[in-house]
């Protein structure tokens, strides 16, 4: 039988350890990212990317896909460690060096590339040099560089960085559950999913969002496919996926497309879809699960090469502008992932101990955690 026909003929149950091709589905879901942003790029307006499932484009459904993963590996880094000197160690260096290696190479390598300004009046801007701090700080994301990308649509250098505050506070999030006590039970996460999605359905039933900052939209729109991919950890000795799930979803989310609910119904399709594949058995395809994690370099890199890329060459057309900075994003995110992230990593247990101030790990227990 070929791989396919295997894969579809499978019940598929999550597996300890890293038999799981979570690695190549980020990749995956990177390059969606990257897809969609093309459009935006190239017809200068974020507006112009293509509705590619209802109303939900490309970028949309692959940033849901990176919350839903995240909700269920970091909720089972979490209650593995059961430490949260050692999770909060985990979460911040695996996010904020990348990060600031990346502020620095676009304002130093990017914002000269695609300036306006004679070099001297750009080092000199005094804004140029709060970029750190706002975007470490996640006060500002989009870095808008002094003269940069003056004549392209969109002038923000890093604009995909801007769900990286709401994966914080998902992080957040998950350790104050947990130092609060309220993942003893599966149903205490079970709610940290209801609890959005019933938000979702209220706030656009009665437009209470419209009256909100869209920040409070977001919040609760991440805080679904995270808190579904939190449920899917805390419930999967009891959970199975099969292939008849993902038209089972997809006809409730044709069935519920002019309802508020289709948020909620369409996560779960992304969850059951992403499930399926990751714990698929594919010896044919093992290798893949050995594939550097560079899908963090990819999508904090891809906007800024785009942006570069099309700054030169505005003929370039969504297509082409896409394959054309494809090689040097990977590039970018290899050298990221080698040099800067999975180093870094390495101090996980050092940095953690740090975070302790010399105080001893809590006794901690599996077996009190998502009880019945």
């Amino acid at each position: 039988m070929s791989i396919t026909s295997n894969a579809i003929g499978q019940i598929v149950h999550v597996r300890n350890g890293h038999d799981n091709f979570f690695t190549p589905l980020r990749l995956i879901f990177a390059l969606l990212v990257m897809i969609g942003h093309a459009f935006a790029i190239a017809h200068g307006d974020a507006d112009r990317e293509p509705q590619v499932f209802f109303h939900y484009t490309f970028s949309y459904l692959a940033v849901n896909l990176f919350f839903i993963t995240s909700g269920f590996l970091v909720t089972k880094s979490m209650l593995y460690r059961g430490d949260s000197p050692a999770f909060v160690s985990a979460r911040v260096l695996r996010i904020f060096p990348a990060l600031a290696v990346h502020v620095f190479f676009v304002m130093l390598i990017v914002g000269p590339l695609a300036t306006s300004l004679p070099l001297t009046d750009y080092f000199t801007t005094p804004s140029l040099w709060l970029e750190p701090f706002k975007v470490l700080s996640f006060v500002n994301t989009d870095m808008i560089l002094p003269g940069a990308f003056e004549t392209n649509g969109e002038q923000f250098a890093s604009a995909p960085l801007w769900t990286l505050r709401f994966e914080i506070l998902c992080y957040i999030a998950t350790l104050l559950a947990f130092s609060l006590g309220l993942m003893r039970k599966k149903w205490m996460v079970l709610a940290q999913f209801v609890v959005p999605a019933l938000a979702w359905i209220v706030g656009h039933s009665f437009g209470l969002f419209e009256a909100l900052p869209g920040s409070i939209e977001n919040m609760v729109r991440f805080g679904i496919a995270y808190g579904l991919g939190a449920v899917i950890f805390a419930y999967r000795e009891r959970i199975a996926f099969h292939w008849i799930g993902i038209p089972v979803w997809f006809g409730l989310c044709w069935l519920l497309r002019n309802s508020p609910v289709l948020e909620v119904v369409m996560n779960g399709l992304l969850a059951t879809i992403v499930m399926f594949t990751a714990y698929a058995r594919l010896p044919k395809l093992q290798g893949l699960q050995r594939l550097d994690d560079i899908s963090y370099g990819l999508y904090i890199y891809h906007w800024a090469v785009m942006q570069v890329a099309f700054y030169w060459f505005p003929q370039l057309g969504v297509a082409t502008l896409f394959l054309a900075a494809l090689p040097v994003v990977i590039l970018l995110a290899w050298l990221s992932w080698t040099y800067v992230e999975k180093p870094m990593l390495a101090h996980k247990p050092r940095f953690g101990e740090w975070l302790r101030f010399g105080r001893r790990p809590r006794p901690y227990d599996e077996r009190t955690v998502l009880l019945d």
